[in-house]
């Protein structure tokens, strides 16, 4: 049994009282959060730098591990794109899958305890079922046009089911406004509904997928037209990506809005008006990698959003890593609440997946990981304790 404390020690959810001292056991579980004062204990280990729980990576590309290093950095969504097209299968299955479980045990050494995790496929089943995280995944279903979302939604339920067997949690997901109908998208948040599991949706990624929207103008004209995709049903709505679809998800379900870099207050107000249950996950490594742009965390922040964080993959980033993506935020926006960072990456990550009883806040009794952020000229790096 360890007995430790620090200069301070956030719950998941806030600070807790000074001298608050940790009873953890050899295996990683917390025993019991009691006061120093109250501590029978003379060997307490007294660190330097803040306690919390373990981190939640609400927004992942498992399957896309093997492609770190191999696509060009600030090409835009457009082409960045493309060239996972391009690429996703130069490698072998055994490579990919070799590239996954060292992906893995990059979050875990990195103080990450649970995943939300986007597949296309079963690729990335051998992997999470070796693994020590909690993996939810997001089957990610493709296809704008509305006469092809049955057979997109009856294929997706059958992904879903696939890893259902494997005892790995699991839900559907559209990919993006861009690539997935109102139809789909309706279709898809009902069956999570019923399913009682969350959904997520890249969002506002780029200023073309807006374009798109409000006049069919644009980069992903240039996708579809390179991958000789017809979209002549698609009608421009004259409102932004997220105003057109945000009316297809069913409100009672926990919902991922993930990038948000060209969401604007307009956007927030009426989506967050319609819907009671969405988060927001900041993904800033990413979005610096993708279109060397931030979204507006200010904003979020004054209209409330509930915040999460991700660190999408390795092929749009050089780590999978949630204080790197906290350090990205603080650095670019130093006025923003450490305490609300802290808090997006551990409590409200895991209230979005619907694991919080487990994870995401310091809970006795329970495995929920434990990491000492310490700080070093303004850069914060983790030690995992537990």
């Amino acid at each position: 049994m360890r007995y430790v404390t620090a200069d301070r020690i956030f719950s998941g959810k806030e600070y807790l009282p000074k001298n608050t001292v940790l009873a953890i056991t050899n295996e990683g579980v917390l025993t019991d959060l009691i006061s120093e004062e109250n501590s029978a204990n003379s060997n307490i280990e007294r660190l330097n730098g803040i306690i919390c729980p373990g981190f939640i990576n609400t927004h992942c590309h498992l399957e896309l591990s093997h492609l770190k290093g191999i696509i060009k950095q600030h090409t835009g969504i457009v082409d960045f794109g493309l060239s996972v097209i391009k690429h996703r299968n130069d490698q072998s299955p055994e490579e990919q899958i070799e590239a996954m479980l060292h992906a893995d045990a990059e979050m875990q050494k990195q103080g990450i305890v649970a995943v939300g995790d986007i597949s296309n496929t079963s690729a990335s089943i051998a992997a999470k079922k070796k693994s020590d995280l909690y993996y939810h995944t997001f089957v990610e279903l493709i296809a704008l046009n509305p006469e092809r979302s049955e057979i997109v939604f009856e294929e997706g339920k059958q992904l879903e089911s696939e890893f259902k067997s494997n005892n790995l949690s699991a839900s559907l997901a559209p990919h993006a406004p861009y690539s997935a109908s109102l139809k789909l998208i309706e279709q898809l948040s009902n069956h999570c509904y019923s399913t009682k599991q969350p959904t997520s949706i890249h969002n506002q990624e780029s200023k073309a997928e807006n374009d798109f929207f409000i006049n069919k103008t644009g980069n992903y004209l240039r996708l579809y037209e390179t991958l000789n995709i017809a979209i002549s049903y698609f009608k421009p709505t004259q409102k932004s990506s997220l105003q057109s679809v945000i009316n297809a998800f069913n409100i009672a379900v926990n919902t991922l809005m993930v990038h948000n870099t060209f969401t604007n207050k307009e956007d927030l107000q009426v989506a967050q008006s319609f819907h009671k249950q969405l988060y927001w996950c900041l993904c800033p490594k990413a979005n610096l990698f993708i279109e060397n742009l931030l979204p507006d965390i200010q904003l979020m922040i004054s209209n409330n959003c509930k915040l999460t964080f991700g660190t999408d993959s390795l092929a749009s980033n050089t780590g999978l890593s949630i204080i790197d993506e906290i350090n990205t935020i603080v650095k670019k926006n130093p006025e923003v609440s450490f305490e609300l960072l802290l808090k997006a990456a551990t409590y409200d990550g895991a209230e979005f997946l619907g694991i919080e009883d487990q994870f995401g806040s310091l809970l006795k009794n329970r495995k929920c990981g434990i990491n000492l952020i310490e700080e070093n000229s303004g850069n914060y790096t983790i030690k995992k304790l537990a």
